[in-house]
Order: C-alpha cells, then sequence, then structure tokens
C-alpha cells in the first residue's frame, strides 16, 4: 500500500497530466517550459516525483489551473461568472445590498440550495 505521500503525488500527477491532455500540450512542451528533462516530468505525472511549487507559475501562465492541480478544486473562472462579477462591480453600494440580501433569503428558503450548486459545478 502506498504511504500517504506517495498517493497525494500520484493524485497530484494524475490532475497535472489531466490538465495537459485538456490544454492540448505534449509531454515534451511541459518539460521545456519547466526546464526539465522529459523523464523528470514523465515522473511529475506518475507521482514519482514532486513538481514543486515554483514551477506552478509558469504552468499557470498556459493555462493550467494550478488551484485544481494542487487540491482538485476547480479555479479557473467561466465566462458567465466573468459576466456576473463584471455587473457586481458596475452596481452602486445600494444595487451590491440588494444581491447580498436576496442571496441570503435564497440561502435561508433553500438550506440545500449550496449544495446542489456545488454539484453542478
Amino acid at each position: 500500500m502506498a504511504t500517504t505521500s506517495t498517493k497525494k503525488r500520484q493524485e497530484t500527477g494524475a490532475r497535472l497530466r489531466a490538465e495537459r491532455v485538456r490544454l492540448g500540450y505534449q509531454p515534451r512542451q511541459i518539460a521545456q517550459l519547466l526546464g526539465v528533462p522529459l523523464e523528470a516530468y514523465e515522473r511529475f505525472e506518475s507521482g514519482d516525483a514532486d513538481p514543486g511549487i515554483w514551477r506552478m507559475p509558469r504552468l499557470a501562465a498556459c493555462g493550467f489551473d494550478v488551484l485544481y492541480i494542487l487540491t482538485a478544486e476547480r479555479h479557473l473562472v467561466i465566462a458567465e461568472e466573468n459576466e456576473l462579477l463584471s455587473r457586481f462591480r458596475e452596481l452602486s453600494q445600494r444595487g451590491r445590498a440588494s444581491i447580498f440580501t436576496t442571496l441570503d433569503a435564497l440561502e435561508r428558503l433553500a438550506p440545500n440550495i449550496r449544495k446542489q450548486f456545488d454539484r453542478l459545478r
């Protein structure tokens, strides 16, 4: 049985690979980006080695969802979220307060609404 750190490295490596595939990169391209030999990068994806957090900014610059790689939680903002944030920022203080009041009311009326939204993500 794998130790916790080995298991975590393997899970992280699998998410790293999933992000690379999602973005359409080849392993050699990411190895070059990170400045490591291909064999070293392949060890990151297999979980045999830890890529280290200092390499994450380079991955993020290429579109990798670094939060997902590290925690398994998605962080990439989708277009609808950008639209909501943009419109929210344009509201007056009163308009923002109204939004928060509405959200609070929705949470009180439907206690499990947050769980439903989390499942949709």
